[in-house]
């Protein structure tokens, strides 16, 4: 395992920002940004040469001027919350919106806009990005620590480590924004979806999810069994025509780190397997993505947006004191 760090340029505001890059002893190459404790690039290594499956830009720059949560770590909260409204402790609190009149992925300047300190873990196992997010911040209540660490496994796996103390109640659903594509260019329309979920949450048109769960069962969401997401997400169904294609979060059976998706791309034989300790996954096939639309797939470990809402969905409260942790990894393959 090799570890470098380069300067990877200034913000508008002249905080320098850094890269750095993790070599697995397999080949699996990654470089991680302190902006955003972002993933820019992640090589994998076929008998054709190295393969770059994790979309991400060649500057600063790029990420700055970016609407698409490019490999970011974002929060506090992942996903959407009704028209940035929320009541915690008999408070209501009103949190700026920045899509279609709600709030998105920590609002205008969330923790994929900020500059993380870095820390190199011991025995160049990885990189630990920190910060702490005041009281306020994106008109969220309570101080919290948080952080993200990138390590590879022994396997070659990597995994996504998010860690983050309150030092007051507030709510807290962090999660990674990676879009992949196994074929590094071109659409994703061919490759091979599968997870065991068997329901999903259903949307209003905005992209918020209304309360209801969906069976999978009978409908192009049952990906129970691979199946190419070109083939489902045109197909005529209401959600599919509220997301204009997949951007639904799917619950996972299970608990602790378990596997929650994969996706193959049958053109060069690789796969990627996500496995997390959280309770969704959700798929966004890039039907906005710039730009090229459905360029790439985000698959996001998350709680179920709109839970401060949705009393039904699983809780993104964090009380005082209490530590909030979990896991996301990823595991690449290849049959060619």
């Amino acid at each position: 395992m090799k570890i470098s760090t380069r300067p990877f340029g200034l913000t508008r505001s002249g905080e320098e920002v850094y890269c750095i890059r993790l070599e697995h002893d397999s080949g699996i190459v990654a470089e991680v940004l302190s902006y955003g404790a972002t993933l820019r690039a992640l090589w994998v290594p076929t008998a054709s040469g190295p393969v770059q499956v994790c979309a991400g830009y060649e500057t600063l720059e790029e990420y700055e001027a970016g609407t698409c949560y490019l490999g970011a770590v974002v929060g506090r909260c992942a996903g959407r919350i009704d028209g940035g409204r929320f009541t915690l402790n008999g408070v209501e609190y009103q949190l700026p919106c920045n899509q279609n009149g709600n709030h998105l992925h920590g609002g205008v300047e969330g923790f994929d806009r900020k500059v993380w300190n870095v820390q190199m873990l011991p025995r160049n196992r990885g990189v630990r990005f920190f910060r702490r997010s005041e009281a306020g911040e994106e008109g969220y209540p309570g101080a919290v620590e948080v952080s993200a660490t990138y390590l590879f496994e022994e396997d070659g796996a990597l995994t996504l480590r998010l860690d983050a103390l309150a030092e007051d109640d507030t709510i807290l659903s962090m999660t990674h924004h990676g879009y992949w594509n196994l074929a590094g260019e071109g659409s994703v329309g061919g490759h091979l979806f599968t997870t065991p979920a068997d329901r999903f949450a259903a949307i209003r048109p905005d992209g918020v999810p209304t309360g209801e769960l969906i069976p999978v069962e009978g409908t192009p969401f049952d990906f129970t069994r691979p199946a190419t997401l070109e083939s489902r997400w045109d197909q005529d169904h209401p959600q599919l025509a509220a997301g204009s294609g997949f951007d639904h979060t799917f619950l996972a059976p299970g608990k602790g780190l378990r596997p929650v998706c994969r996706l193959e791309c049958p053109e060069n034989g690789l796969s990627l397997e996500v496995s997390a300790t959280l309770p969704g996954i959700h798929l966004y096939t890039g039907n906005f993505l710039e730009p090229v639309r459905r360029g790439a797939a985000a698959l996001e470990a998350q709680f179920i947006p709109n839970a401060p809402n949705l009393h039904q969905f699983p809780s993104v409260e964090l009380p005082k004191g209490k530590r909030w942790e979990h896991q996301i990894q990823y595991r690449f393959g290849c049959q060619a």
